[in-house]
Order: structure tokens, then sequence, then C-alpha cells
């Protein structure tokens, strides 16, 4: 994996090109669920043995979550069973920025510039086109820069309470 200059220069730029405020930025991403990757992959045992973990699994149908995120938190979620493609993406998206729960306005506004990541559904010109449309300034992350984008680290949290329990 290689992190280009170029582009996290890229990002820092087109985010400096925006007047922005913390009222105005929503981060958004989704992530997948499923029991497989909630299994402990620590513990404790007689030295030299191996970990011995007892029960039956069975593997449950994977849940997806999109999360919206603000600079209080997380303002909206939607999820899914399975993945989410381009379509249900969409919808979401759509979803969340008519919403009578959220105060999601044209630039300026609240809620006005949405950080994304790269990801192929993400970047579909037909949600770009809307989400200009509707006055929503649309901003995408350098590839491979997780560690940019502060909803990966609550994703992360949330990962590790659920191995935990």
């Amino acid at each position: 994996m290689h992190i280009k200059k170029k582009d996290v220069f890229c990002f820092v730029e087109e985010l400096s090109s925006v007047d922005w405020c913390h009222q105005k930025i929503v981060v958004l991403d989704d992530v997948s669920f499923d029991n497989r990757g909630m299994i402990r992959k620590r513990g404790y045992s007689l030295r030299g043995h191996k970990i011995a973990i007892r029960g039956d699994f069975q593997r449950n149908p994977r849940i997806s979550v999109l999360a919206f995120m603000g600079v209080g938190g997380i303002i909206d979620y939607y999820d899914t069973d399975g993945t989410f493609d381009r379509v249900e993406f969409f919808k979401f998206c759509r979803e969340f920025a008519y919403s009578t729960r959220v105060n999601v306005r044209q630039y300026p506004g609240t809620n006005s510039v949405w950080i994304l990541d790269g990801a192929s559904i993400h970047r579909d010109p037909e949600i770009i086109h809307f989400l200009r449309r509707i006055g929503v300034v649309p901003i995408f992350l350098s590839a491979y820069c997780p560690f940019l984008n502060p909803i990966e680290f609550m994703f992360s949290y949330i990962k590790q309470s659920f191995k935990r329990h």
C-alpha cells in the first residue's frame, strides 16, 4: 500500500478551498459486521498449549451500517443486510439529505460539506451530481488514508467493544 503525497496534498487543498467550520462538516462511511470477525484473537491457556474456543460457531448474516458523523457525534445511521451497493448507498444518502430530523442545508449552511472515502460506490457520478445539485460539497479522501477519516476510529472502537463482550 502506497500513499501518494500528491493525493494527500490534493485533499488538503480541496478542503482548504472550501469555507468550512465544524458545523458544516459531515463525515460518512460504511462498515460491515459479521460474527466471524467478532471472535477473540487472544486469551489465556497453559504455556505451550493452544487456546481452545468452546461453543458452536454459526455464521450469522453480515450487517452493514452507513453512518453520518458530525462534530457532535453520530448524526444518523442506516443499516442493511449484506453489503452496500451503489443503489442502496445512493438511497440512504438521499434519505439523509432530505430527512426532517437532520438539518442539511445548501452550502455554506450546516451539514453542507460531506467527506467520503474513495470507494467506488461513493465516487459514482450520479451520487456526486445529486449532492452538488442539492448544494452539498462532496470532498473525497486520498486513497489508502483511512487515518484521515475520524469515523474509522469510531468503527474501530465499536468493533473492539464487540470483541470484548
